[in-house]
């Protein structure tokens, strides 16, 4: 899904750090929990398709508190694709999760520093924003992150 997920540049210059499973969802969050043991992944996948792999975000990524971020796209709204491609329902199935951070950018700025944040987090993390451009907000190019609290 590189063309939805916005990913064809980046597939084209690391080829070797980009993999496409197509409509496995469920695949694409096992093989991320393989990974987690030596590298970082993200992983893009439209908000609704999430839920596809419910079972392995819970069972192979949030209950061993491994280190995989989702890049949740289309989360907010109904966007071009109709009610199918439509990400209501993101949060609910994602808040009862342990261990796993939720956050929603509000501009393209904030998307920079949240993507830097959730790596630095020790556990699951969701990035969670809406199809489309943002509103051209001046995006800071110097490495900075959240300072993160960890509530119960």
């Amino acid at each position: 899904m590189r063309e939805g997920s916005g990913l064809v540049n980046f597939s084209k210059e690391f080829p070797d750090r980009y993999y496409d499973v197509a409509i496995a969802e469920q695949h694409a969050v096992t093989l991320a929990a393989g990974f987690a043991d030596s590298v970082l992944p993200y992983v893009a996948i439209y908000s609704t398709f999430l839920q596809r792999a419910y079972d392995q975000l819970i069972h192979d990524v949030a209950l061993q508190n491994l280190n995989v971020v989702f890049c949740s796209h289309d989360s907010i709204g109904l966007g071009e694709d109709g009610p199918t491609h439509s990400g209501n329902y993101d949060i609910a199935y994602l808040r009862c999760i342990p261990n796993i951070l939720i956050m929603t950018p509000a501009n393209e700025c904030e998307t920079r520093l949240m993507l830097s944040s959730a790596y630095e987090y020790k556990g699951p993390a969701s990035v969670r924003y809406p199809r489309g451009s943002g509103p051209n907000v001046l995006v800071i190019q110097a490495y900075q992150v959240l300072k993160l609290v960890k509530q119960i």
